[in-house]
């Protein structure tokens, strides 16, 4: 059944507590990836990593959500299954997107132009200082790869909008599997919103993290 926006709300207190809890999970699930890593990334390189990720996350979530809220107010959507929708394309397809328009942008740039700093994960220029000790990572080169990542996220966005443009059907889909939860509408936010994002993004952000290492 249709659900309309009262009765799913991807922005009111439910939604937004559920939210700063995933957060929290997926960072400690990073946690807990470099622990396990070999060999491990020093703190100050591995938080360099994963703040591009969550302020590209920040901005991908920004634009589901006003995406979601808007096509669902025009359309007459549900937008929980709109956002459940953007979240499973997001991190199946998009990854592979993603990894080539970095791919592809980092060629151009360090190849082609020959900037530096560009290249994902590589945060100096390789020099040593004083007793042989690595320089100290620039912010130059972070703001690079983050604006990269931003470039990215921003084309996987487009592509993944004129999927769903194209392919109409995916609408009816997500309005099936949500209806599985009938009026229910904090059980259909905790699912939309926490549990299935906490499993694809986990594997995402570990796909993604491999990727901006």
């Amino acid at each position: 059944p249709d659900v309309d926006d009262a009765n799913c709300r991807l922005l009111g207190p439910f939604a937004l507590v559920v939210q700063a809890l995933m957060g929290i999970l997926v960072v400690g699930t990073l946690v807990w990836k470099r622990q396990r890593e070999r060999p491990r990334r020093p703190w100050k390189i591995w938080l360099l990593d994963i703040t591009k990720q969550m302020l590209g996350q920040l901005f991908v979530h920004t634009l589901n959500v006003l995406l979601s809220n808007f096509v669902a107010n025009v359309g007459d959507e549900n937008p929980c299954s709109l956002y459940f929708l953007n979240i499973l394309v997001d991190t199946t397809a998009g990854v592979a997107i993603i990894y080539a328009t970095l791919r592809a942008t980092t060629h151009f740039l360090t190849t082609v132009m020959g900037l530096k700093g560009c290249v994902s994960g590589q945060y100096t220029d390789g020099t040593k200082r004083g007793r042989g000790k690595a320089s100290r990572p620039r912010l130059s080169y972070w703001s690079k790869q983050l604006g990269m990542y931003f470039f990215a996220l921003f084309i996987m966005k487009v592509i993944v909008t004129l999927l769903f443009v194209l392919f109409p059907f995916l609408f009816a889909l997500g309005r099936w599997l949500l209806g599985l939860f009938g009026e229910a509408k904090n059980v259909q936010v905790l699912f939309v919103m926490c549990i299935f994002p906490l499993l694809m993004n986990t594997m995402q952000f570990w796909l993604v993290d491999s990727l901006l290492r």
